[in-house]
C-alpha cells in the first residue's frame, strides 16, 4: 500500500526542482554581446585646466604684487601676501596637473566584457565572470566607483601593480585582503552612449546575473548545463 504523504511530498519536491531549473535556464541565457566600457574625462579635463590656470594666474599676480610693494609696505604684509600668492599657484599647479591625467585617461579602455569573462584594463588575463558574487557602483560628485566582490571559492585576478603613472590609466586594484576589486572612473560610456548609474547597474547585473546562474546550473544540473554550453 502506498503512503499518500510521501506521493504528496515527492510531487511537491519534483515541483519546486523543475521550478528551479526553469528559473536558472531563465537567468543563464542573459546577454550575448561583448561590449567595452570606455572613460569620458575630457569635460572634466578641461574643468581642471581652467580651474588651475585661474588659481595660477592670481597666484602669480599676488606674488609680483607682493614684490612691486615690498619697500613701502611692512614686512608682515609682504610674507602675507607671497604666502598667499605661492599657496594659490600652487593649487593652480595641482589643478593642471590633474587635467593632464584626465586628458590622459579619456578614452581608455575600463572593461571588456563578454557574457562569460571580465577583463580590467591592467588585467594580465580575463577573469571568469562567475568568480564574482557581486558587485557595488558608487556615484560621487565627480568620480565612479564600481566594486566586484570576490567568490568564496575564487581567486581575485592577476594586476599589474598600482603606481603614480596608474592615475592616468583606469587601473584595477585588488582590496580587502584580496577579497573585492576597485576601480574609478569619470564617465562610463558603451558604444558611444555614455551611461547613467542605473543604467550601469542594470548593464552589469544582467551579465554577473546569467554567470552565476551558469555556475548554478552546472552544480545542479550538470547534464543540462551541458546542453546549453553546445547550444550556445
Amino acid at each position: 500500500m502506498r503512503n499518500g504523504n510521501w506521493i504528496c511530498c515527492r510531487t511537491m519536491d519534483n515541483g519546486e526542482r523543475e521550478a528551479h531549473l526553469a528559473y536558472l535556464q531563465a537567468q543563464a541565457d542573459g546577454p550575448t554581446d561583448n561590449f567595452v566600457l570606455l572613460e569620458h574625462s575630457l569635460g572634466k579635463a578641461l574643468a581642471c585646466a581652467v580651474i588651475g590656470l585661474l588659481f595660477g594666474a592670481l597666484g602669480i599676480w599676488l606674488t609680483a604684487l607682493a614684490v612691486r610693494f615690498s619697500p613701502g609696505a611692512s614686512s608682515g604684509v609682504i610674507w602675507l601676501m607671497s604666502g598667499f600668492g605661492l599657496g594659490l599657484a600652487g593649487v593652480g599647479v595641482a589643478g593642471l596637473a590633474c587635467a593632464v591625467v584626465l586628458y590622459r585617461r579619456h578614452g581608455k579602455r575600463v572593461l571588456s566584457v563578454t557574457p562569460d569573462t571580465l577583463c580590467f584594463a591592467n588585467a594580465q588575463a580575463p577573469t571568469p565572470l562567475d568568480a564574482f558574487d557581486g558587485f557595488e557602483v558608487e556615484q560621487g560628485y565627480f568620480t565612479t566607483r564600481l566594486i566586484f566582490t570576490v567568490s568564496a571559492f575564487s581567486h581575485a585576478p592577476v594586476l599589474a601593480p598600482a603606481c603614480f603613472r596608474a592615475l592616468a590609466s583606469p587601473d584595477a586594484v585588488v582590496v580587502a585582503g584580496g577579497l573585492r576589486v576597485r576601480l574609478w572612473l569619470c564617465t562610463p560610456v558603451v558604444a558611444g552612449r555614455r551611461l547613467g548609474l542605473q543604467e550601469l547597474v542594470d548593464l552589469f547585473y544582467a551579465y554577473v546575473q546569467a554567470a552565476q546562474a551558469r555556475r548554478t546550473l552546472a552544480q545542479l544540473f550538470p547534464g543540462v548545463a551541458r546542453l546549453g554550453e553546445a547550444a550556445r
